[in-house]
């Protein structure tokens, strides 16, 4: 028997060998006719130089090695020859609306709508909403500019609206960038960073304005336009400051947008969903598309 390595974070790693990920046990019924048997491994554990290795969220430097990766909910996945989401293949892929049906995406659309934001109502309040990330005063590569100037260059492209700010709940903020962000604040009285449920401010914004979170995504359910300032594989339909600069990102706004085509496009077709049937389907022809001999 060949073996697929599984190298995983505890206690990811404790519940895949108990059966209790249904990703895990999907890629095992996959690669099961082809003899390969799954052998689960730590996070940090050193790759051999046999048989094919599936890392979590991880960078796959050498040879035979892929990365397994949520796409931002459950049971959707992305297995990739790279862990940066804007270098995925489906942030290379181009979205054509005209090639979805929409009896097909309507329904997908407002199930998960559902399950994103709840039964509520959408409106608009006048207000943009920025959900920030780590780093603030960096620019990194990735990134149109730092997620301070995005700030200040989110300002002056729409000298009308309120800015409403929040901070990632999972991030460790330098002091000095908080107090950067309170000079800010002082500095333009339409910029505020407030503590407020995310899917209360999608649901109430006018647009929302990041970096690359996934927020931005959300958005989409609620029918609401994005403005991003680093790469990501959810850009189709977004205004991109990385691509197109401030002025061309933020005067897209105004134009029509299929949410339900995009969002049935980006995830029912181009991500791996665990729960459906044809998962291990879609699971081998992602190993397939790197070269893997399942």
């Amino acid at each position: 028997m060949a073996e697929l390595y599984l190298h995983l974070p505890s206690p990811m790693r404790e519940d895949a060998a108990r059966g209790d990920v249904n990703i895990v046990n999907r890629i095992a019924k996959a690669v099961a006719p082809s003899g390969y048997d799954l052998v689960f491994c730590g996070e940090e554990e050193a790759l051999g130089a046999e048989g094919l290795h599936l890392l979590h969220m991880r960078e796959p430097e050498a040879p035979n090695t892929l990365t397994l990766r949520r796409a931002y909910t459950y049971p959707f996945w992305q297995i990739e020859a790279t862990n940066q989401r804007w270098n995925f293949d489906v942030a290379k892929a181009v979205f054509d609306p005209s090639k979805i049906e929409a009896d097909q995406a309507r329904p997908f659309f407002r199930r998960w709508r559902e399950k994103f934001l709840g039964a509520g109502p959408t409106r608009r309040e006048g207000f943009i909403f920025m959900p920030l990330q780590g780093r603030l005063g960096l620019h990194r590569s990735f990134q149109a500019m730092s997620p301070l100037a995005m700030i200040e260059a989110t300002l002056a492209a729409d000298p009308k609206r309120e800015v409403r700010a929040t901070l990632h709940p999972r991030e460790v903020y330098e002091p000095a960038d908080l107090a950067k962000l309170d000079a800010l604040a002082a500095r333009f009285p339409r910029f505020r960073c407030i503590k407020s449920e995310a899917r209360d401010l999608i649901l109430s914004c006018d647009y929302v304005v990041t970096q690359n979170s996934s927020v931005a995504l959300h958005g989409f359910f609620a029918k609401k336009p994005a403005v991003l300032f680093a790469g990501i594989d959810f850009h189709h339909i977004a205004g991109s400051v990385l691509r197109d600069g401030v002025a061309t990102a933020f005067e897209t706004l105004e134009e029509p947008r299929d949410y339900a085509a995009y969002l049935f496009w980006f995830f029912k077709l181009n991500c791996v969903n665990g729960g459906a049937p044809e998962a291990e389907a879609q699971i081998l022809a992602r190993f397939r598309r790197h070269g893997w001999p399942v």
